[in-house]
């Protein structure tokens, strides 16, 4: 999970009746991603996608809102930090079972672009990054996610090696400042003196004036929509020269 280097296809599936999730179903899983025990969740997910549900509505109809349900249950106290953590680990490992399941891998294009996604200084809820590797991954991207909320790992990286843009999320105000003085270090610290950053989360829905504030490049509302904006950062600075 904490690197995608495919670019993959959706494997063919028998037409059938389109399934929708439901607020049954993001209970249910959730549920299931709470217990103690480890469960077979994968057969559960499974079963939806023979009744009919495709793997992008899973991705962002069941298993985005079930990470969103199980946020709210921790803020409300039904569920304890490691119940919390344990769920999210074994929601990232449901998305690269579901990848292995569905999608063909192919060979790895050794000019591919190459995009780096982390969470901001000190921010916990990152499974956004999860959703967003897989899409930039299908369209051709070579994807490094790291989950540290600290951003040491992601600084020897961006040091090591080349990357054309990088990305954070951010979910709630309280770390907008830890943000705004992290994106110039990242630009420092980057092989790329033309590095672009894009930045995704709650935290910028419904707030533009935030990615000027952060000293961002452009903002990702939908993980479906982050190689589109990524792609136009690169066509961007292609004209700029």
């Amino acid at each position: 999970m904490l690197a995608h280097r495919s670019d993959r296809q959706p494997r063919a599936l028998p037409p059938r009746a389109t399934r929708t999730s439901g607020t049954g179903d993001i209970e249910r899983l959730g549920a299931l991603l709470l217990l103690p025990e480890d469960r077979d969740v994968l057969a559960e997910i499974r079963g939806l996608i023979g009744d009919g549900m495709s793997l992008e509505e899973v991705l962002t109809g069941l298993l985005a809102p079930t990470a969103r349900h199980i946020g709210r249950l921790w803020e409300e106290d039904v569920c304890d930090f490691v119940q919390v953590t344990t769920a999210m680990a074994r929601l990232r490992r449901l998305v690269h079972d579901l990848e292995t399941l569905c999608l063909d891998p192919q060979p790895v294009d050794p000019a591919s672009r190459r995009v780096l996604l982390m969470p901001a200084p000190a921010e916990t809820h990152t499974f956004g990054l999860t959703l967003t590797a897989h899409f930039l991954a299908q369209a051709g991207w070579e994807v490094t996610t790291s989950f540290d909320p600290h951003p040491a790992e992601a600084l020897e990286r961006l040091r090591a090696e080349w990357f054309d843009v990088v990305g954070l999320s951010l979910s709630c105000d309280v770390c907008v400042d830890r943000l705004v003085a992290v994106v110039p270090v990242l630009r420092r610290a980057s092989r790329n003196r033309d590095l672009r950053v894009m930045v995704g989360g709650p935290a910028f829905q419904g707030r533009p004036d935030r990615i000027r504030l952060v000293g961002a490049d452009a903002a990702v509302d939908d993980a479906r929509d982050a190689p589109e904006i990524v792609q136009s950062l690169l066509d961007l600075r292609i004209r700029a020269c």
